[in-house]
This record gives C-alpha cells, sequence and structure tokens, in this order.
C-alpha cells in the first residue's frame, strides 16, 4: 500500500525498529486502520534467517555476535575497570528473540511513581491492559495462577515453568527464610515475596514480538529488514503558526545493510522511532536533536537542543555468587557441561521434541526483598541522614517507596556465567563430572547510577559512547552487598539447602563473612543485566530533561513519537520485556486516538 514517487515510498506511518516495542506497534497501528499503511524498519535480518532462533537455550551454543550491534560500555570505574558488552539483538524481535524469556512486570508502585512524576496514563491500574494485550497465557495446573491479570488473545504465548529438583529445595529455603510464597507475584505487581517468573515460551518455543508482524495477513503492513536508519528527516515549520512545532518530521534517510545504498522514506502522518535505549537517542542526535554542545562538538547542526537526549542512562545491575552442591543429578550441568558430546544430545532433544534443557532457560524461583530493616553500613546510613528532609526514621536513601524491592534474587538450576568477568580468549571455567552447580543472581532495584550515550563520530553507523556508571555510587554497592549476604545466608541457612551445600565454586573461591568483603564481592562479580533504558526520558515540560511527553511526542517536533524502554524515567523493579511490550501497546492505541481526535 505504499506510494511511490520519484523513487521514494511513502507510508502512512514509519516505525524504527523491529525489536521488542516497534514489532508490536506496528501490528497494533496496521490492525487499527486498514485503510492506512505502515512500515517497519529492521536494520538487521529477519529472524527467520537465524538458526535456531527459537532455541530458548540458544545461548549455550556459542557467543557469535553476528547478530547483535557489537557494542561494548566504556571501562566501568566501579566494577574494576571491567568493559561490558552491551549486547543488543540485531534483527527482528530484538531482545525479546534472545533474553531470559522472563516476563516480570516490577511492582504496581514502580508505574505510580511513574505517573506521580507528571506522566498521566502510566499508573499501574492504567497500564495493565497494555501488559494482558500482548499476552496469551497457558495455565498449567500445578501453577497457581491468577487469571485476573493475564491476557488470553494475544500474540505473545506464555507460561509458567516447572523446576528442576534444586530449585524446589532453593524455593524451601527462601520460604524458611521467612519470603512469603506468592505463585504469580511478579504478573500481579507485588514487591516481597517468592514465586514462579513467567516465561515468553510455549512449548519449548520462544515467542517473541516478531509473531506480531509474522501472524499478521493484511497487506497494509510492510516490513522491511536490512534498512539501516541514518536520520530522521525534519521539515522547518511556519514560525508564524504559535500553535505549531517548530518542526515536523517527514521521513528518514537509510541506507541497505548489505550495499551501502542509500533510500529515503517518507510517512504522511507520523514516525514512531523505537531503536531501544542506546539507539534511539543515537537517531536522535544524528537527526539534530539533542544537547546542542554536544552536537557541535561531533560536528551536526544542532535543530532541537534537547540536553535529555541521551542522558539519564539506567541499567538492573546484578551480582554472580556460584555454590556447589553436594548432589550432581540435582542441577542440570550434566546436559551441557560434562563433555562435548552432552550438549549435542541436547541440540538433538530440542530439535526433535523441543524439550530438554535448550527448551528452557533454566532459573528456579524469583524473590523480591525490601533490605531497610536489616542493612547495617556506614554508608547507608549516611545516605540517609544526608538526603532525608524530616525526622522519620523510615526514610528510604535509595528513594524507593515503602511498596518497591531493593533487591531481585533467583537462582539458575546450573552455572551461570557471564562473559565480562575474564579476559578476551580466556575460556570460562565449567563444571565437571561430580560436580553441580547453581548462581545466585543478586539484582539491584533502584540504582542510583545514571550514565550517558554520546556519539563517536557524525558517522550514524559508528557504535556510541556507552558510560553507564556502574557502581560508581557507594550506595548501589552498600545495598547489593546486603542482597548477597542475604541471598548467601537463605541458601546456606534455609531448609532446603543448607544439607546439600557443599561451598562457593570455583573450589578456589572463598564467599567473605565481612561488610568489606562482600563490598570486594560485588566489585568484582557485577555485570549489566541487559536492562538499559532512559535515555529519552518522558516528563513534562518543567522537566529539563525531558525528550517525550506523557503520549510519547518529541518536544518541539510535530509527528515524531519514541516507543521503547528509552522513554522510562525510572526503570521498572522487574527486568523490561513487559514493559516493553506495554510501551508498544500503548503507543500504537494512543497514537490511533490522537488521529480519532483530528478527525
Amino acid at each position: 500500500m505504499a506510494h511511490t514517487n520519484d523513487n521514494i515510498d511513502t507510508y502512512d506511518y514509519i516505525i524504527i525498529g523491529g525489536g521488542t516495542s516497534g514489532a508490536v506497534a506496528a501490528r497494533r497501528l496496521a490492525e487499527g486502520n486498514t485503510d492506512l499503511s505502515v512500515c517497519l524498519l529492521e536494520a538487521g535480518p529477519s529472524d527467520a534467517e537465524i538458526v535456531d532462533g527459537r532455541m530458548i537455550g540458544r545461548w549455550l551454543l556459542n557467543g557469535d555476535r553476528s547478530y547483535d550491534w557489537n557494542y561494548d560500555t566504556i571501562a566501568q570505574k566501579g566494577c574494576n575497570n571491567r568493559i561490558m558488552h552491551a549486547m543488543r539483538p540485531r534483527y527482528l524481535g530484538g531482545c525479546s528473540a534472545t533474553n531470559g524469556t522472563l516476563l516480570i512486570r516490577g511492582a504496581k508502585a514502580d508505574y505510580d511513581r511513574i505517573a506521580d512524576m507528571g506522566n498521566p496514563g502510566w499508573s499501574w491500574e492504567e497500564m495493565l491492559p497494555y501488559f494482558k494485550a500482548s499476552e496469551t497465557f497457558h495455565p498449567a495446573e500445578w501453577h497457581q495462577a491468577d487469571l485476573n491479570v493475564h491476557g488470553n488473545n494475544g500474540p505473545l504465548h506464555t507460561e509458567p515453568r516447572r523446576f528442576a529438583p534444586i530449585s524446589e529445595k532453593v524455593l524451601d529455603s527462601f520460604i524458611d527464610s521467612g519470603f512469603k510464597y506468592k505463585p504469580d507475584m511478579f504478573m500481579q505487581g507485588d514487591f516481597e515475596g517468592v514465586g514462579h517468573a513467567i516465561r515468553t515460551v510455549y512449548k519449548g518455543i520462544r515467542s517473541t514480538s516478531a509473531d506480531f508482524v509474522h501472524s499478521y495477513e493484511k497487506t497494509n503492513l510492510t516490513v522491511q529488514t536490512g534498512v539501516h536508519v541514518d536520520r530522521i528527516i525534519l521539515e522547518k515549520n511556519n514560525v508564524n503558526d504559535k500553535d505549531r512545532r517548530d518542526y515536523k518530521a517527514v521521513g528518514v534517510e537509510a541506507h541497505h545493510d548489505a550495499n551501502g545504498q542509500s533510500i529515503i522514506i517518507k510517512a504522511r502522518k507520523e514516525i514512531i522511532l523505537s531503536a531501544g535505549a542506546y539507539n534511539s537517542p543515537m537517531v536522535l542526535m544524528h537527526s539534530g536533536i539533542g544537547p546542542a554542545e554536544h552536537l557541535t562538538e561531533i560536528g551536526i547542526s544542532c535543530k532541537v537542543d534537547l540536553q535529555g537526549v541521551g542522558k539519564n542512562l539506567q541499567d538492573h545491575t546484578i551480582v554472580f555468587t556460584s555454590y556447589q552442591v553436594n548432589d550432581p543429578s540435582l542441577t542440570l550441568d550434566r546436559f551441557i557441561y560434562y563433555h562435548p558430546d552432552v550438549l549435542a544430545a541436547s541440540v538433538k532433544q530440542w530439535h526433535e521434541t523441543k524439550t530438554g534443557p535448550l527448551g528452557e532457560f533454566s532459573f528456579g524461583p524469583f524473590a523480591l526483598k525490601r533490605i531497610d530493616k536489616t542493612i547495617q553500613d556506614p554508608v547507608w546510613e549516611a545516605a540517609k541522614s544526608e538526603k532525608k528532609t524530616d525526622q522519620s526514621s523510615d526514610y528510604d536513601p535509595t528513594g524507593q517507596w515503602p511498596n518497591q524491592p531493593h533487591i531481585e534474587f533467583w537462582t539458575s538450576e546450573m552455572l551461570l556465567g557471564a562473559p565480562n568477568f575474564i579476559d578476551p580468549g580466556e575460556p570460562l571455567p565449567c563444571p565437571v563430572g561430580d560436580e553441580g552447580i547453581i548462581t545466585l543472581v543478586t539484582f539491584l532495584c533502584g540504582s542510583q547510577a545514571r550514565g550517558t550515550v554520546r556519539l563517536a563520530s557524525k558517522n550514524p553507523s559508528s557504535a556510541p559512547i556507552i558510560d553507564h556508571g556502574f557502581l560508581e555510587n557507594d550506595l548501589d554497592v552498600a545495598v547489593l552487598a546486603e542482597g548477597c549476604r542475604i541471598g548467601h545466608e537463605v541458601l546456606m541457612k534455609g531448609r532446603g539447602t543448607k544439607d546439600i551445600m557443599v561451598g562457593p565454586w570455583p573450589k578456589t573461591a572463598s564467599h567473605p563473612n565481612d561488610l568489606a568483603g562482600w563490598k570486594q564481592h560485588v566489585r568484582a562479580f557485577a555485570n549489566t543485566c541487559y536492562h538499559p533504558g532512559g535515555t529519552c526520558k518522558m516528563a513534562p515540560d518543567t522537566d529539563s530533561m525531558g525528550v517525550v511527553d506523557h503520549r510519547l511526542r518529541v518536544r518541539n517536533i510535530e509527528a515524531l513519537r519514541v516507543a521503547d524502554v528509552s522513554i522510562m524515567p525510572l526503570l521498572n523493579n522487574g527486568h523490561t520485556q513487559a514493559p516493553a511490550y506495554a510501551v508498544g501497546e500503548k503507543v500504537a492505541h494512543m497514537i490511533l486516538e490522537d488521529a480519532a481526535l483530528a478527525n
């Protein structure tokens, strides 16, 4: 349904980026008005071209970065100067095609807090319909699901996952340690307890946002893969019209990934930028939208000075702590690590039956915890004294509301390692035939760290300069250290695991037993959770760092919105897949609603 004029394709709507939010927005816009044409542009290939792309455990097969943007952070001072891989998949489906399949929405207060910051329409109750819209939930008899918070008619297929034996014991230890068992808490928006994380998996096959476009059969949606958008084309509006913004977005300049051929695609109505927390601010800055001084330094003419573009970068920092258990039959290591043939057998099993360790992400129970009643750290107390404005002893220096968590825990059912701990080329240590390993992941909620995304050059194909500032704030280290201490105590003293834990792994490792030791452990074993967000902040006009308003319209530019996790002023205290789907649902609804009002 595109109209061509002088070899320039024209559509009603253009969506830049076929990731989690973008593919959803494209589908919903197309089906919302079949008389309008929608074009989804993805820089990478179709997911259909990725070998074993729907295998959940594909990450175990190799470290291939062929279908990744290949971004890295600069050296992170707070993490012993390690350079982190800033993983961002580069094909249709985006992060939904490679992530841990976890659908963890975060606490209700996360969204109420965002709404309270001057963003109407973003509270928990207002977001719940969008969470549900994407999902078709497949319940299991053994799982106590709250069907009121699940969807049953979306392209995203989800289900709970049964635990391996070790995880049943870990769950018992969490309950014994005072964590209330709440089976479906991560869909209900709870903030403390232990339960099951719903997976974006059905019958051993990964479900992704690409399913939103693959299952759409009408012709008013065009998906173009291998098209890298360089910049958005802006036209100056009539300055005498006080009701109009200075510029209007009218199209994109792009190039074909395969041969570099330049193309222009025009939009009659709107452009929706959904390229992610690293690439969305990059596209804006290459289009002349961003901090004027930085654009001038790079050699780009600034059209709209928006100081917040590329700032407010956030992520969830996680810490890995591995433990050996005395019975290797309880874990899944024997299906992956012991010798080369076992992994090949697991691959064969998945291809034949879509079962086995590669047909699931082998995570056990998930838990949320507040640490303000137990933490005894001078950093916490000093921050509390410095920041509090009243005499309340309950003041939280992290800024978390009383119904928001400080820490999320989860455990793996086999060794879970991260590529950012060792030198390039050095192999990861692996379990051998007499070892069963689990890894405790301690996840920081309410991080104080704020980083930046900056351009390295005016070349749109250049990788950005990414600085997360991980653990440069001592309060983040203090909260993570307390989380690691609590998690260690759960595993070593809880009734389900206390008699089966041999101790830290590798055997040469030692777990700290004092505050300084835990902080050293945090800095040594911290890693990114690959949840970047916040770089195109949603905020009212009174916030100088705002980039989009509550309807995701870019300031001072007509017909341009941003729709991905980059718009979140604060990251949810959960994993970002669920809000990414909801943002895609919500932006399409708002666009169609605005179009109806205009008519």
